[in-house]
């Protein structure tokens, strides 16, 4: 299932929605002046209704889903960002955690006691988010990666000195940010300054924007409230309405939600010390980062294997014995993985290369025309790797298949299918050897 924290990006309540005091016209400096080294507390509280479409006999049959999350942590800021937000910060979870129903499932997420340490940064891409303590799984990311992204509040301000009843537009980059985009198609996003009063500024976003969200359309539509410390030039509250409307995607089904989010921020004079020096000194180097710990891990369920992978595969469906992966190149569907498990042998051995392809020539709908590579790969850790890749006709669909067979050196074995379209195959070429090699079999050490 996908992130419902994406969806329902965040919401609007009656806390801010009193009236506004009657005063008479007055401007404020309306932006924050954010600084390195400035630290905040953070609580965040999600509410979420409405339905996930499922296509079934090629139609969208509608499946109830409901979902409350909340989220408290302090963050430090390391560097403001030059459109106007934060650009890097170091943030500590004192909790993170949500409860959904879709259908007659329910499930809870929560972020595990040692990946509570997270690095946010805004990239030209997006956004980046990781643990310095070790990788995160899919689930451990949206939570921490897909609620309301506090770095962009100062840039949802109009940054100058703004009369009562003035607007501006908000900028395009903390349009994408706010309503959690991948890319923004376009945004009418506005903000107007209510009223001033006793140190107090209100003000109020509201608009349309469209993006895309792992290659699936949205629409959204936001109504929201905050308010402004005239003194402290901070942000301290913020109510955000907004009904999304998601299409399906190559990684997701269509959803159409309303959802609200109550934030509450407050600056800290003193530095907590969960992102103090200490803790600082110890973060890992950018080369650690891009090499390891912007990677996911996945184990499964029964402990039979774990690997990490790169985050342009998405997890979208899994059983007791078979993992379904997709790989997306630039939003658009690249590849599609199958991790199956396989009939453990004796150790020290595995299945022979004829017994494995014999299972292959029988798979349903698989049509083979050319082989294009056939043989044992190089492999680590005393794991055995074989090969096979074939053009042909998968349900009368012009493919490239990769078939991979793991073994582990105590029998364990696991089979790996990657299909992709004739035309993405240079697209997917190392990425799924890459990914079978990752596999580690056997109970984790």
């Amino acid at each position: 299932m996908p992130s419902l924290h994406r969806r329902a990006a965040l919401g609007f309540v009656a806390l801010l929605a009193a009236s506004a005091p009657a005063v008479a016209q007055e401007s404020v400096v309306l932006a924050e002046e954010i600084k390195s080294g400035d630290c905040f507390r953070v609580d965040i509280g999600l509410t979420v209704e409405g339905k996930m479409k499922v296509e079934r006999d090629g139609k969208l049959e509608p499946i109830g889903l409901k979902s409350k999350a909340a989220h408290a942590y302090v963050e430090r800021v390391e560097s403001p960002d030059s459109r106007g937000g934060i650009g890097n910060v170091l943030r500590h979870y004192s909790a993170a955690a949500s409860d959904s129903d879709v259908g007659t499932d329910r499930s809870r997420r929560e972020l595990p006691a040692d990946r509570r340490l997270v690095v946010a940064k805004r990239t030209a891409d997006g956004s980046l988010h990781y643990s310095p303590n070790g990788q995160l799984a899919r689930e451990e990311l949206e939570l921490v990666a897909e609620h309301f992204d506090t770095m962009i509040l100062p840039a949802l301000l109009s940054g100058k000195e703004t009369k009562v009843g003035d607007t501006w537009t908000v900028a395009p980059d903390a349009a994408q940010h706010a309503c959690l985009f991948d890319g923004l198609i376009k945004s009418d996003l506005v903000g107007k300054l209510s009223w001033v009063k006793d140190g107090v500024a209100e003000f109020e976003i509201n608009g349309k924007a469209e993006g895309t969200e792992h290659g699936a359309h949205a629409r959204v539509v936001v109504a929201a409230r905050g308010r402004f410390d005239v003194v402290g030039k901070r942000v301290t509250d913020l109510a955000w309405d907004q009904y999304d409307d998601r299409a399906t995607g190559p990684a997701s089904p269509a959803t159409e939600v309303k959802a609200n989010v109550v934030l509450k921020r407050a600056f800290l004079a003193d530095e907590p010390k969960e992102v103090g020096a200490d803790v600082r000194a110890k973060l890992p180097t950018e080369e650690k980062v891009t090499a390891a710990l912007s990677r996911l891990r996945y184990t499964d369920s029964e402990g039979r294997y774990r690997f990490a992978y790169s985050r342009d595969w998405h997890v979208v469906g899994r059983t007791k014995d078979h993992l379904v992966l997709r790989l997306l190149d630039g939003g658009e569907f690249a590849a599609q993985a199958t991790v199956t498990n396989w009939k453990k042998a004796d150790p020290g051995k595995h299945a022979t290369p004829e017994e494995f392809k014999g299972v292959i020539a029988k798979l349903n709908g698989w049509a083979p025309e050319q082989t294009l590579a056939d043989g044992e790969m190089p492999a680590a850790g005393g794991k055995w790797v074989y090969r096979v890749v074939a053009t042909g006709k998968q349900d009368g669909l012009a493919v490239v298949q990769s078939f991979f067979l793991t073994a582990g050196p105590n029998g364990e074995q696991v089979a790996v299918t990657v299909v992709t379209r004739k035309e993405k195959a240079e697209k997917v070429a190392g990425k799924d050897l890459g990914l079978v090699q990752a596999i580690e079999l056997g109970a984790e050490k």
